[in-house]
């Protein structure tokens, strides 16, 4: 597993849900969102089956507690913030200080606290082991933990350098001493049961098997692209992929399954997908990136964009020239188990001959669900002989798909001999023009004649695309007071709309708060309808002439036997 940094660049790339643009150079995840709802210092944040996140936090007035934080597959529910919902697990008083927290398959909970490990099954039973020492089954700080892919249980110990395996009871059932390190940040194990360790100090990821023999070193302390400067935490994703937080990067380091660099996610700063203090991190099932900020306290979270069904490429093969081929359907599907994502803009980047009918043109600025797919058409006409391309981006570019086709002439036949021309008769003579007639008198008007029967009524033609409710925001950037303020538009053009869902979220310098959306339920065909914000007092005092905030507005619209739209809509606020 040698370390390589072939790749040329890095591309950090941040696209908000709504109204931004990503540009993604491999098959990368994109940004997805901010949850700001840590009330302490995250230590530790795991990841479950059903793609619950779990968050061990400390600090020194609230101690260490454990929140749950369950991924909210509906985005509108306006209890939520951050499509999280939130609860305490173990509260603080039962816990020291908290370093890590992991999960297996059977919905144990195991935290690393310094001299010993707690167990905490689903029906309440604790498990504790290990006490201060350095012996067999004892800690000097257990400080990272990791679960085998046989459910074995894997500490290392920061200060006595040791690497300890316990059986899910917490039997002890081997070690090994780690040389040539003198602090462990993190620790993983992968499907095989290689064991990654991270070293902060030697600024390094090295690979061990089971029985302590050193395999590899994967990165290094510099400048270059995937060196690293201090590795916080390590996780191995469900293909093999390699995670590493960097506190001072500021950045999360990813690299292939032989340890070649490949991108990295988020940079320094406080905006959408940006770090403080990147400490933990937690990979799911569908390569979705959980990131813990010691210092912002909040989870932010990369996902991967919907992706796309029968590769990348499409061939239209051979057309006459002017001749439209038929159209060919890309679709796109949202293969992430638990989160709605949002499905950016559709363009080509180049050539002529080909085109987008609108006709078919469902991934375009909206959200999809787990599972879902959309589709996006794509015709070709050829104007000019020979071969033919372009590229579809879809998702404001984080897919692509190359598109191919060659225009040929039409056959001709042979062209036949000319036939000798006849010749021209004789033309006859112009008569004389006769006198003109006087004009006569205007006849009586007749009587109206009887109504002829209706005729049958015609089929009723198909429905246009205007039947889709348009959801528009009033404004980019407005200035809010106490009270409520009108920020979005329903259009619903040929049907009468009903507003199924609704929700509001409000924010500025770190605080988050519900905002109330009102509104009328019912719509009536070719109507607009307005919907007002009340900006909570909390949010609009945080508000100053340099600080600004935003406003999430979601709306979920029905048209009456047509189609349905659902819309996030962010708008700058001021004072």
């Amino acid at each position: 597993m040698g370390r390589k940094t072939g790749l040329a660049g890095v591309v950090v790339a941040v696209a908000l849900m709504v109204g931004m643009t990503g540009i993604a150079s491999a098959d990368q995840q994109k940004f997805y969102d901010d949850w700001s709802t840590i009330p302490t210092n995250p230590t530790g944040i795991a990841v479950d089956q059903a793609g619950t996140a779990f968050l061990a936090t400390f600090d020194i007035i609230h101690d260490s507690a454990v929140y749950g934080f369950s991924a909210n597959p509906d985005p509108v529910d306006s209890s939520d913030v951050g499509f999280l919902k939130t609860s305490t697990l173990i509260p603080s008083h039962t816990l020291s200080q908290a370093n890590d927290i992991e999960l297996d398959r059977s919905g144990n909970i195991y935290l690393a606290l310094g001299d010993h490990v707690e167990k905490y099954q689903p029906d309440g039973t604790e498990l504790t082991w290990g006490t201060y020492g350095t012996g067999d089954g004892e800690f000097q700080d257990v400080y990272s933990l990791a679960i085998g892919p046989d459910g074995n249980v894997w500490t290392a110990d920061r200060i006595g350098h040791r690497v300890q395996q316990f059986t899910p009871n917490g039997v002890f059932a081997t070690s090994f001493t780690v040389a040539g390190t003198t602090q462990i940040s993190g620790l993983d194990i992968d499907k095989a049961g290689q064991i990654y360790l991270l070293d902060l100090d030697a600024r390094n990821l090295r690979t061990y098997s089971p029985d302590g023999t050193q395999l590899d070193t994967v990165g290094e302390d510099g400048s270059g692209a995937g060196d690293l400067v201090a590795p916080m935490d390590v996780d191995i994703g469900e293909k093999g992929m390699v995670y590493v937080p960097d506190r001072d990067l500021d950045t999360v380091m990813v690299y292939e399954p032989d340890g070649s660099y490949a991108y990295q996610l988020g940079s320094e700063g406080f905006g959408p997908g940006q770090f403080q203090y990147p400490y933990r991190i937690s990979v799911d099932r569908s390569g979705t990136v959980f990131v813990a900020d010691r210092d912002t306290r909040r989870i932010t979270v990369f996902a991967f964009s919907p992706r796309v069904i029968g590769g990348n490429a499409r061939d239209f093969g051979s057309v006459y020239l002017g001749n439209r081929a038929p159209t060919q359907i890309v679709q796109m599907q949202n293969d992430n188990y638990v989160l709605p994502m949002y499905v950016g803009g559709v363009g080509l980047s180049t050539g002529t001959d080909f085109s987008i009918p609108g006709a078919n043109l469902e991934c375009d600025d909206v959200i999809l669900l787990p599972g879902h797919v959309c589709g996006v058409g794509v015709g070709f006409t050829p104007a000019a002989a020979g071969s033919r391309t372009a590229t579809l981006n879809l998702d404001n570019g984080w897919r692509t798909v190359a598109l191919s086709g060659t225009g040929v002439a039409s056959p001709t036949g042979p062209t036949g001999p000319a036939g000798p021309t006849g010749g021209e008769g004789p033309t006859g003579p112009t008569g004389s023009d006769g006198p003109t007639g006087g004009e006569g008198p205007t006849g009586p008007t007749g009587s109206e004649g009887p109504t002829g029967p209706t005729g049958p009524k015609g089929p009723t033609g198909p429905s246009g695309s205007a039947a889709t409710p348009r959801v528009n925001k009033l404004a980019n950037v407005v200035r809010v007071g106490s009270r409520p303020l009108a920020m979005v538009k329903v259009t619903c053009p040929k049907k009468a709309c009903t507003i199924w869902q609704r929700s509001g979220k409000a924010r500025s310098r770190g605080l988050v708060r519900v905002a109330r959306v009102s509104g009328p339920k019912r719509i009536g065909a070719g109507k607009v309808a307005r919907f007002k914000v009340a900006v909570p007092a909390s949010v609009r005092n945080r508000l100053t002439r340099r600080r600004s905030g935003t406003v999430n507005v979601y709306l979920a619209v029905q048209s009456d036997q047509g189609n349905s739209i659902r819309r996030n809509v962010r708008i700058g606020i001021r004072r």
